[in-house]
């Protein structure tokens, strides 16, 4: 098989949009496995978000129910995520990746068996979704170092882009097919699938090989301990100004903007009056808009202002905000399907380009920890569910949204005064060299 290597750009030019680049990555074999994996995992995901909300719906009836059982997810990937790091820099990136997805899927047949004897409450699902955020929080930092191993970094937002492409167009049926098993049938159908797609997904990475990105000490030398290691990584950020600021960005978002899809579920019921066939459109059309976003990205690797692109598209998800009160206050369930089309976009566009970003800004003896420290922007927005649903039942969720949405707003002006260079300046990664899957082992190669 021929090697696959990836072109690296050519000095002082800025090549145009052109969604070839993006395509680029699909010659890689292990690529293609990983990708299809993360379509299978990244379905059940979605099926998982809509049955969670509404069985936490249907056993409570209250938005801080809902909240509190993001909460259950978000807490372990916020304790265990930095631990995740670590094993993803000390440990083969592909079999922990698989010990998650393993994990998920069997977490999800026990969701689904519960409910057929009638056993699961509100008490158990928290504990289920304890179990979930355990398995993300220490396997998901493995996969995008993997990644970038696998397509090397010139690559790597193609690769980002194709990977958030798969997630978003899952986001297209998975709620929808989700909500309308679940009113067809029963939750457990959707819970029995999300563990049949969870399989398919460990099927396919199997067909990686391991090996790729794994540390090794030199003869005569040790690793330090997981703790000082975590040490080190935390240090690392806070050193460098750009992964700071960086960080910061993510963190701001995930905080203030993203835990508006937690609430989504009692919002259709409470405040438009629907129910589960429209809460699942209303989590397609977003996953619409976010699917978009994630094609448009994809043609943008060699595009030298991707911070003020992620600076733009901040601005518009605090927007979104507003429009998702207003618009469904005006024009009901169509302003909602409007406005969560805008915010699918906007937030999948920035996310993607802050994770290309940061992987950019970093050294590869660091991707684990660096990429695990990012990652606890993801456990920032089910934490955020839960005192946000409390607010939401009381104020309203649509004063809630309206209020977020003046805060990113106000707080993407101020990053653009306080940081000016970096907001409106031409973007430029590292330029040492760092090893991609042609590198780290003589075996298997990587092309077809």
């Amino acid at each position: 098989m021929a090697e696959f290597r990836p072109v690296p750009p050519v000095p002082g030019r800025s090549r145009g949009p052109s969604f070839r680049t993006g395509l680029v990555v699909f010659r890689n074999r292990h690529y293609r496995l990983l990708w299809l994996s993360s379509l299978f995992s990244f379905t059940g995901m979605q099926m998982q978000m809509v049955a969670r909300a509404l069985l936490a719906w249907e056993l409570t009836g209250s938005f801080g129910a809902v909240g509190l059982i993001s909460l259950s997810f978000g807490l372990p990937m916020l304790l265990f995520s930095l631990v995740g790091g670590s094993l993803a820099d000390r440990f083969e990136k592909r079999n922990l990746t698989l010990a998650s997805q393993l994990a998920t899927g069997a977490l999800a047949l026990a969701s689904a068996l519960m409910l057929i004897t009638g056993t699961i409450t509100i008490g158990w699902l928290f504990v289920l979704g304890l179990g979930g955020g355990t398995a993300m929080a220490l396997g998901m930092p493995a996969r995008m170092p993997l990644m970038v191993y696998l397509v090397g970094p010139q690559n790597l937002m193609a690769a980002m882009a194709m990977s958030n492409a798969a997630m978003n167009g899952t986001r297209l049926v998975g709620p929808a097919i989700a909500g309308a098993m679940a009113a067809a049938w029963n939750l457990e159908s959707v819970y029995f699938t999300q563990a049949a797609v969870y399989a398919a997904a460990c099927l396919a990475l199997l067909g990686i090989p391991t090996g790729l990105g794994s540390a090794a000490s030199l003869p005569g030398t040790s690793r330090p301990g997981m703790w000082r290691e975590i040490g080190d990584g935390l240090r690392y950020v806070l050193r460098d100004p750009r992964l700071r600021r960086l960080n910061l960005m993510m963190f701001t978002v995930a905080f203030f903007v993203m835990p508006y899809v937690m609430l989504l579920a009692g919002f259709v019921q409470e405040d438009l009056g629907k129910g589960e066939r429209e809460y699942g459109l209303l989590q397609s059309v977003a996953g619409a808009g976010a699917l978009l976003a994630s094609l448009g990205i994809a043609s943008l690797t060699a595009f030298e202002r991707k911070a003020l692109l992620q600076w733009t598209s901040g601005i518009i998800g605090g927007l979104g905000l507003i429009g998702l009160a207003a618009g469904s206050q005006a024009f009901g369930f169509t302003g909602a399907l409007l406005a969560t089309l805008l915010l699918g976009l906007a937030l999948t566009a920035y996310q993607t380009i802050n994770s290309t970003l940061t992987m950019e800004a970093a050294r590869p003896e660091f991707y684990g920890r660096v990429m695990s420290i990012n990652m606890l922007s993801f456990s920032a927005m089910p934490l955020m569910a839960w005192p946000l649903g409390q607010l939401a039942d009381l104020v309203g969720a649509r004063a809630m949204f309206t209020g977020q949405g003046i805060l990113i707003a106000g707080f993407m002006l101020a990053m653009a005064l306080l940081q000016p260079g970096h907001i409106f300046g031409r973007s430029t990664a590292h330029e040492p060299s760092r090893p991609t899957a042609t590198d780290q082992q003589p075996g298997p190669a990587l092309g077809n």
